[in-house]
């Protein structure tokens, strides 16, 4: 289907799309939030090659959209006054809506964190020809020191790890959002040992987490996800809600805990939450602040 834009910032946003698919990033969120911004102005006679306040706070409020939504649309909108910026066209960053939710991420303490990686190094699968002994220490270490969701980790094959340079590539990500994820000096040695372990000889094919009893398939979502609650509970960790909206301990908990160090770190070094959080939403695959800020 033809995309056509009319008002007076058309040619920027053509433009903007083509960057965005030379660097194979995703447009059709965009072209969408796009089309409504081009409307308006279209409707609204704005002749001005300008991004101004007044006209994006007034579009805005014509949207009916839950705020979550609003607030992956103004993030779009910042990247595009961004670039709009750089060629010197007048544009303004609209500030990100305060979502009046109710949800409650749960984050585990460091004791707590601490009893988990404990019981899942002496850990006993009830099955004697189970891979899980050997896969879950390792896949609950990656989880935590990268900060992926558990169908990124279980994904990954051979070719998407770089031993030499330290650097993960996350391909069956959420929203199709590829990207490139550093990791520490000990999780590369652990991975390197872990490789030469259970991998005499494999190709790069092949998958970090392999299903030995389905050859060429991952290791099961769900089998993490089991073999996860019998961990926290003999890690004598309580699972019940504290709080009416509170979500339940689960290993997405794992990715909050790796958000929640991260900005602990970067205070200690002396960077505001402010400075780190575009950094870390990148970094976790996030579309907008607003995900990192949950």
């Amino acid at each position: 289907m033809e995309i056509i834009f009319k008002g007076a910032l058309s040619h920027e946003m053509y433009e903007y799309l083509d960057l965005l698919r030379a660097g194979k990033r995703d447009t059709e969120s965009y072209i969408s939030t796009f089309r409504s911004l081009d409307d308006y102005m279209v409707k609204s006679k704005i002749q001005e090659k300008s991004l101004g306040e007044d006209l994006v706070g007034e579009w805005l409020n014509t949207l009916t959209v839950a705020e979550t939504t609003r607030n992956y649309i103004i993030s779009r909108i910042r990247k595009f006054s961004q670039y709009l910026t750089a060629i010197d066209i007048p544009a303004c960053e609209p500030d990100l809506y305060r979502a009046s939710s109710s949800y409650i991420s749960y984050t585990f303490t460091d004791e707590e964190f601490g009893a988990i990686i404990a019981v899942a190094d002496n850990f006993q699968a009830s099955y004697t020809k189970t891979e899980t002994a050997y896969i879950f220490p390792i896949l609950l270490r990656v989880l935590y020191g990268c900060g992926l969701r558990v169908g990124e980790a279980v994904a990954l094959q051979w070719q998407d790890v770089d031993l030499d340079t330290g650097v993960i590539t996350i391909k069956k990500a959420k929203n199709n959002r590829q990207r490139r994820v550093p990791i520490s000096n000990s999780l590369r040695d652990l991975l390197s040992r872990y490789r030469c372990r259970r991998f005499s000889e494999c190709s790069d094919t092949e998958f970090l987490f392999g299903n030995s009893s389905r050859d060429g398939t991952p290791y099961l979502v769900g089998s993490f996800w089991y073999w996860f609650g019998k961990v926290i509970r003999k890690a004598n960790i309580s699972n019940e809600r504290k709080e009416p909206f509170e979500r339940c301990i689960c290993p997405h908990t794992l990715r909050h805990y790796f958000a929640f160090k991260s900005f602990q770190k970067a205070v200690a070094e002396g960077r505001t939450l402010e400075e780190t959080a575009p950094y870390l939403s990148t970094y976790l695959g996030h579309e907008s602040f607003y995900g990192t800020e949950k």
